[in-house]
């Protein structure tokens, strides 16, 4: 039987907003692997649905995300 090893400066066990926030960051230092038990459809829905949010991109802004959020929590 063959065996696979697979290695990474980052495991990350779950897939909570703890597990995906540190995730994002270790991802600028190193490869991470992320363990989870939920579907990749599910955090991806997670994240798209606004449920996950953060300052990442260029061109977003704290000023913006808290104006988003506040008009999204008003819906």
């Amino acid at each position: 039987m063959a065996t696979m090893q697979t290695t990474c400066d980052f495991l990350v066990l779950g897939s909570g907003v703890a597990g995906l926030t540190f995730a994002l960051e270790a991802a600028t230092y190193g490869d991470v692997i992320l363990v989870t038990k939920a579907l990749a459809r599910r955090i991806e829905h997670e994240v798209r649905a606004g449920r996950i949010a953060a300052v990442l991109a260029e061109g977003d802004s704290f000023e913006s995300h808290i104006r988003d959020t506040i008009v999204a929590g008003a819906a």
